[in-house]
């Protein structure tokens, strides 16, 4: 796991995205969660199949790669919100987004597929999130010995994600040229 870049931590501020996680209350987390994959619902069946699965440079995911990437980040952060609360310091899988993306075909996701589960894992991620108890947001979970997080970091981290690679399909649209050149900025870590 040496090779599995760190999480960020519990007070992270996005440079990017200029998403600060101390400004982050849960009901903003989901307003966050909520937007964002609308927003990539509605954007992706507006671009063409070039677009939509061409990777501008081999590193650099795709529009739907990255819709597919926040839809696994939902489903798995709900599992990991999940944990939290039932489990006594759960120590958790890391998502392997690359690996992902390479073993699971996002790039040939069908569109009307990929639209159903990203709004099915929004939701279920909302509901999961409005389960959670008052008292459970600071219970702790652990990827790596030195990252240990709050159940309260994960729903934070998982609104970022969605608002990051929003962004991320965005500035690779804008990008481009007319011909269809130009690169967006490659995709993160989770």
């Amino acid at each position: 796991m040496s090779d599995l870049p760190p999480l960020f931590g519990e007070e992270h501020a996005c440079e990017t995205c200029r998403l600060a996680y101390r400004d982050l209350d849960v009901d903003r987390c989901l307003a966050l969660v909520a937007e964002s994959t609308t927003a990539l619902a509605e954007l992706l069946p507006s671009l063409g199949e070039a677009i939509l699965r061409g990777r501008q440079r081999p590193e650099v995911w795709s529009p739907v790669e990255y819709a597919c990437h926040v839809r696994d980040v939902l489903l798995t952060f709900a599992v990991r919100v999940h944990r939290g609360v039932v489990e006594d310091r759960p120590m958790l899988d890391p998502m392997y987004a690359d690996w992902r993306a390479e073993r699971f075909g996002y790039g040939a996701t069908r569109l009307d597929v990929l639209l159903a589960e990203l709004t099915a894992a929004a939701e279920g991620f909302a509901d999961e999130v409005r389960a959670v108890p008052d008292d459970a947001w600071g219970r702790l979970v652990v990827r790596r010995s030195e990252e240990v997080r709050t159940v309260r970091w994960l729903v934070r981290q998982a609104a970022h994600e969605c608002v990051h690679h929003l962004a991320d399909v965005r500035a690779g649209l804008s990008s481009r040229p007319a011909s269809g050149g130009g690169a967006p900025p490659s995709p993160g870590a989770s």
